[in-house]
């Protein structure tokens, strides 16, 4: 039997630091699959038929690939998902945004570097600007939306957001990385052999605040009561989700000065 890793790489959820890991373990065996454009998604007949036609991956990284798991003979697919608190994010998501050399054509990065936080923000409610910083990450795991410029989560989708994390055999948070980490190599050790979870974060953001309340009250400071309410509602489904995965996750509260997330 095969096994290999699929990670699914949420933008700014600590992806990049994920895929070293597993490119430490798996060496050239890593792959990656992503759809021609940046908004499209991958659904799992997708991935399997790049396992099937790369015999030689272990681990696929995709930030557009899609639950639920594929089939494929032969083969067992073991998913890695890690979730953020969604308003930290959007911090998160403006500083890597705004870090961008000025020849990316990303219009998102233009805008970050053109403008302060609240004008970003504002920028990326207004419909038609993409779903990455409004209910991004039910969207992602209900995978109703097939374009994430135009994709708007409804409430059936956190519901299945919310059974499709409790299926999984584990899932990290961003907040309790090193525990996580714990928890993925445990998952996985048994089928891709000792898996060291060694890191550095990378796509970093330098000066955060070590704490999430902290972060969570700089970022209300910068965009103002008003907007920042109007942030909160834009990813209310997210914010269930976040508050149903910290339950599930359990271990107790996160730590309150973690080295990880001062950077992230």
């Amino acid at each position: 039997m095969r096994h290999i890793v699929v990670h699914y790489h949420l933008f700014k959820n600590a992806g990049t630091t994920l895929d070293a890991v597993l490119k430490q373990h798996f060496g050239e065996a890593c792959g990656a699959i992503e759809g021609a454009h940046p908004w499209e998604t991958l659904a799992p007949e997708d991935l399997a038929a790049y396992a099937l036609a790369n015999p030689g991956v272990r681990a696929i990284s995709s930030h557009q690939a899609r639950l639920p798991l594929p089939e494929a003979g032969g083969v067992v697919f073991h998913p890695i998902v890690f979730l953020r608190h969604p308003i930290d994010r959007v911090g998160s998501v403006f500083e890597f945004e705004r870090r961008q050399p000025p020849q990316s054509p990303s219009l998102g990065a233009r805008i970050a570097r053109e403008q302060d936080f609240a004008s970003y923000v504002r920028w990326r409610l207004t419909p038609g600007n993409g779903a990455v910083i409004r209910n991004f990450q039910t969207t992602h795991l209900s995978a109703r939306e097939r374009d994430m410029r135009t994709a708007q989560a409804i409430p059936s989708d956190l519901e299945l957001a919310r059974d499709r994390l409790a299926a999984l055999p584990f899932f990290g948070l961003v907040e309790r990385f090193e525990r996580s980490l714990e928890k993925m190599r445990a998952c996985l050790s048994p089928y891709v052999g000792d898996l060291s979870t060694r890191h550095t974060a990378a796509n970093s953001s330098e000066g955060r605040k070590a704490t999430l309340e902290e972060r969570l009250r700089d970022i209300e400071a910068e965009l103002g009561s008003g907007l920042y309410a109007r942030l909160q509602e834009e990813n209310a489904l997210d914010l269930d989700l976040y508050r149903h995965a910290s339950r599930l996750f359990g271990d107790g509260p996160a730590a309150s000065a973690d080295p990880f997330l001062a950077v992230r």
